[in-house]
């Protein structure tokens, strides 16, 4: 077994660890109206493929609702996104815990709308709950989400650094050459999640801060104060929230600025328009992949038989149903060149 990835001195023995903390992915993929644990319902969305997953609690009845007909094969196939096992050690992931469950209360607390609030008086402790998500998004196997070699090692070194299994027992030194330059934005939509569903999602294409967006909060993490006046990279919409939420640094308290719920719904279909349109990219390279290697003439296929294909894709129960599979796809493709080259 390997060591724990935080502490490197301990065995992996832990599984079943969240990689986003429970009260929060609860709120993201959960079947509609529950928060309990095992009834997990979600779908894991990337350019190719829409996979979904279920937890154990989750009645028959309603996996007929998103499957027809549950088969062995998809109970045998079915992992839980964002769950992992032996990555971290009992003492770490307990240290996890322990920020989770104090930074949870600040659900309950009094919020505000088009501007800032104090979300978390105490210092440092914010920071490290963020950051604890982040990094373990970064090392997390395909999580879609990574952050540089140094940077994910600077986390790393912070966190296992400041870590306590005692709340009361949180310091910092403010000498930290590894806390000097860094620090993070959040903006909420408070209570969004309680009427709308929302997002897990971390966009490889913002660094400068990396942007991610986490059940109804936004997260922007700067590892340079610099980056605050550096190129404007509007995250689905966001900029002009995020460019009045204040800067929050380790040494200071956690504050939040609040939107409405239909900024966030602005948002989300943001990100939706974007998945749609990456995953049609990704179909139109891949039939020009296949074109070239088929013998065709030219970079492209041709485009009757690029449009009939795709428009097929879009308008099969079959990919619907499996949720769009490489075997699905790859049979509408052969189906389709076939009719046209006969017809």
């Amino acid at each position: 077994m390997r060591n724990c990835i935080l502490c490197d001195k301990n065995p992996a023995d832990k599984t079943g660890s969240h990689i986003v903390p429970h009260f929060l992915t609860k709120r993201i993929d959960n079947e509609v109206g529950s928060h309990a644990r095992d009834k997990e319902l979600g779908f894991r969305i990337t350019q190719d493929t829409t996979e979904s997953y279920f937890g154990s609690a989750v009645l028959p009845e309603k996996l007929e609702e998103v499957y027809g007909e549950v088969t062995e094969e998809i109970i045998e196939n079915n992992n839980i996104d964002g769950i992992v096992d032996n990555y971290f050690c009992t003492n770490c992931e307990n240290r996890f815990g322990e920020f989770e469950n104090e930074y949870a209360k600040s659900l309950t607390k009094s919020t505000s709308l088009n501007k800032n609030y104090v979300s978390e008086k105490r210092p440092f402790l914010g920071f490290l709950f963020w950051t604890s998500i982040i990094w373990r998004l970064s090392i997390q196997d395909d999580s879609g989400f990574k952050l540089k070699p140094q940077e994910e090692k600077k986390l790393g070194r912070i966190l296992n650094k400041y870590l306590v299994l005692n709340i009361k027992e949180l310091t910092f030194d403010k000498n930290d050459s590894d806390l000097s330059d860094i620090g993070y934005k959040i903006v909420r939509s408070p209570k969004f999640s309680d009427k709308f569903s929302t997002w897990l999602h971390c966009s490889p294409y913002y660094e400068r801060p990396y942007s991610l967006i986490i059940d109804e909060y936004l997260v922007f993490l700067y590892f340079k104060k610099s980056h605050l006046k550096g190129m404007v990279q509007d995250f689905y919409g966001s900029e002009e929230f995020k460019s009045q939420a204040i800067f929050n640094t380790p040494f200071t308290d956690e504050n939040i600025f609040g939107i409405e719920h239909e900024d966030y719904k602005i948002i989300s279909q943001n990100i939706a328009l974007f998945g749609a349109r990456k995953r049609i990219e990704n179909l139109s390279w891949k039939l020009d992949m296949i074109h070239q290697r088929l013998g065709g003439k030219g970079k492209q296929m041709y485009p009757k038989y690029k449009s009939e294909i795709m428009k097929r894709i879009t308008n099969s129960e079959e990919v619907l149903a499996k949720k769009g599979t490489t075997e699905e796809y790859i049979k509408i493709i052969i189906e389709t060149i076939n009719e046209l080259q006969n017809t």
